[in-house]
């Protein structure tokens, strides 16, 4: 029985040491993380999910965006914006025609669209100079993101 006694006074004092190291290693990392913003920044950024924001622009029906274009026609495209930026964003936007780097606005305006929604604008133009080759370029101003395709005047037969 003192036996006993002694196995588990010892265990008991095992048990106690432990605690109390494990306990002063947690207080120990808890005030290195408050005094160290890096690792702080660190622990956050690792454990803390953001999701992933950005925004669509695409052509609808890309397949149908017209190759050729003929002077005094209007000629149309639609485009459209798709907000996955995780808040509600206004959205500026240009639709111009790059003729030899100079710049032909045919459209511009801007769009409020609420979070994970989308909006299909119609760009309706006419060109009314002869081009040869043209790119025609659809460009969020704010995000820096354009998309484009190329056109040139269809020759009279």
């Amino acid at each position: 029985m003192v036996r006993n006694k002694k196995i588990n006074r010892k265990l008991a004092i095992k048990i106690v040491v432990t605690l109390l190291v494990l306990g002063f290693v947690i207080v120990g990392i808890i005030m290195l993380v408050d005094n160290v913003p890096s690792l702080k920044e660190t622990l956050i950024l690792a454990t803390t999910v953001k999701p992933e924001t950005f925004t669509e622009l695409y052509f609808e029906d890309h397949l149908s965006l017209p190759d050729k274009i003929s002077l005094f026609i209007e000629n149309s495209f639609e485009f459209t914006i798709h907000n996955l930026e995780n808040k509600d964003m206004e959205y500026p936007y240009e639709a111009y025609i790059d003729i030899d780097g100079e710049k032909q606005m045919i459209d511009e305006g801007s769009v409020f669209i609420k979070n994970n929604e989308y909006i299909t604008i119609t760009v309706d133009y006419t060109v009314t100079v002869p081009i040869q080759r043209s790119k025609v370029i659809v460009n969020l101003i704010d995000k820096n993101q354009q998309i484009h395709f190329w056109t040139v005047e269809e020759s009279e037969t």
